[in-house]
């Protein structure tokens, strides 16, 4: 063994070794993707056009224009943007946070394996993951969120409260702040509310006038839409691909 370290041979060998591992490891990926486009129309990635099959990564922006559309598979999760929409989409060890910014998002889990959390403006949708769950969750103005659940069900909270959205049942979600980004980051990760502002969806001079009750209700029924046959035959035969990532 000692012989080996002396051979000028091994020498240029043990040096080789050592220069070429920092290189082996810039070339590993150190965002590596996050999902796939299985259908895109009139939608975008960051300001680059989306096309079928692209990959997206954490922390991507997706945007979609009038009469676009914008279907994503993240492992075993689906989640489909509608017309004049935008999220952020990140990375989670249960499977991929959402943060829609815009517009409205339908959602589609399997139950049982991965799972999604949506985030739009403070309300916090995180779906039943005990079951396969089909649903919608809609910005109407940044102070009011529309959470619907066709199949499923999913939990809703605004504020200190949460609700339970059963099978069949839609909320109006009144949060308790919009928000202003300086800087977009996970909702999941520890200094998110450090990059954005919260302004009261009531000004404080209007809520000291208000007689509110001790507990003002952030829920209320609203009018159920369904979710289209043919958005949820697509929405599952991407579930169903073999070749998911």
């Amino acid at each position: 063994m000692k012989n080996f370290f002396r051979s000028p041979l091994s020498l240029v060998l043990i040096l080789s070794l050592g220069l070429a591992s920092p290189l082996l490891a810039q070339t590993q990926p150190q965002n590596p993707a996050l999902g796939i486009i299985v259908r895109s129309s009139q939608a975008s990635i960051g300001n680059a056009t989306a096309s079928d099959g692209a990959s997206i990564y954490s922390g991507d922006y997706l945007s979609t224009e009038d009469s676009g559309s914008l279907l994503v598979r993240v492992g075993a999760l689906a989640v489909e943007l509608e017309s004049s929409s935008g999220l952020h989409v990140y990375r989670a060890p249960y499977g991929a946070v959402i943060e829609l910014n815009r517009g409205s998002v339908i959602y589609t889990t399997p139950g049982g394996r991965e799972n999604l959390v949506i985030v739009a403006s403070d309300v916090r949708i995180t779906p039943d993951a005990s079951l396969a769950d089909l649903g919608r969750v809609t910005i109407e103005n940044p102070c009011e969120i529309i959470v619907y659940s066709q199949r499923g069900q999913a939990n809703a909270k605004a504020g200190k409260e949460t609700h339970l959205v059963e099978e069949g049942k839609a909320y109006r979600v009144r949060a308790e702040n919009r928000i202003s980004y300086r800087e977009y980051l996970s909702p999941d990760d520890a200094d998110y509310h450090r990059y954005h502002e919260h302004e009261p969806c009531i000004a404080p001079d209007m809520a000291r006038k208000l007689p509110l009750p001790p507990a003002t209700p952030h829920f209320a029924v609203a009018a159920a839409i369904g979710i289209g046959a043919g958005t949820v035959v697509v929405v599952w035969k991407a579930l169903e691909s073999p070749d998911r990532p």
